[in-house]
């Protein structure tokens, strides 16, 4: 704790001195607070590299993220992409939110708020304005957190899907039940695997539901409507995988290709994308009682 620790407070200490300015009195230009705010939470920052190092897959949410507001940025081009004076104070604060963690958060939890804390310099100096609420959601998945949702929520989704696949299946006639995770047919237990909650699909439903509310600008109340509709859609399509996969692994269908398995998923997932960016666009115009 201590280096990081030492380390934070004395780059913080220079942010703040007032009113953080270079020659001429003006305001510390932004890539220069940006630099020095991620070189103060380094220690969050390498936690992260050592993480993603022996999974390099885990970073491709963090690199989708800084693809998709750069072109957010090349398709908007605002007139002035100066950063607002207020969010010197929000810096401030991310800066102290994140020294004060090494007494309560875990190592993920002082990553996240170093990779949050570069991404909101990054759309300042890009927009020249705080980013929208959706966009801490699209932070918080930058971070490696699929194995999390797993252990998580993998189970109870597996159940979940389990339970309205079968029911699924049962109103077309079919004899089939569950056993927790495996529905039986004929004498025969076909598994729910982990591959099978829905979580990744989830996951990713969730990374298109707050890239579209950050493209649209959308503010929280309907943040919250779109995140609610992309778990909705996550357990619905995949209980329609699961149902049509069925078929397959019964061998009702006889002679499936083997493409099928990858096809039924990606035509589920293309379901659920194609039913969140309708919504989204929806929502865009409707308005919202708070």
């Amino acid at each position: 704790m201590g280096l990081g620790f030492d380390r934070t407070c004395r780059i913080g200490m220079a942010l703040m001195v007032e009113p953080a300015t270079v020659r001429g009195g003006g305001v510390m230009p932004p890539l220069v607070t940006c630099t020095l705010l991620t070189l103060a939470m380094w220690d969050g920052w390498r936690w992260y590299f050592h993480r993603v190092w022996s999974a390099p897959e885990e970073a491709a949410s963090l690199v989708l993220t800084i693809t998709f507001l750069g072109a957010i940025r090349v398709v908007r081009r605002p007139e002035s992409a100066s950063p607002q004076r207020d969010s010197l104070a929000a810096f401030t604060t991310l800066l102290a939110l994140y020294a004060a963690s090494y007494m309560f958060l875990p190592p993920i939890g002082r990553a996240a708020i170093a990779i949050s804390t570069t991404l909101f310099c990054l759309h300042v100096i890009a927009f020249g304005e705080r980013p929208p609420a959706a966009f801490w959601g699209l932070a918080a998945l930058a971070m490696p957190v699929l194995p999390s949702l797993q252990f998580m929520l993998g189970y109870p989704m597996r159940i979940v899907s389990a339970a309205l696949a079968v029911g699924l299946l049962q109103a077309q006639g079919l004899a089939v039940s569950r056993q927790g995770t495996f529905m039986v047919w004929r004498d025969e237990m076909i598994q729910f695997d982990a591959p099978c909650s829905g979580v990744n699909m989830l996951w990713a439903g969730l990374l298109l539901t707050f890239m579209g509310c950050v493209a649209l600008r959308l503010d929280a109340m309907k943040v919250i409507l779109a995140v609610g509709s992309a778990l909705v859609l996550a357990i619905v399509c995949n209980v329609l995988r699961a149902s049509s996969l069925f078929y397959v692994e019964a061998g009702l269908i006889g002679q499936a290709p083997a493409w099928w398995h990858q096809g039924i998923g990606i035509a589920a997932f293309t379901l659920s994308a194609a039913v969140t960016l309708r919504f989204l666009a929806v929502l865009r115009y409707r308005e919202i009682p708070t």
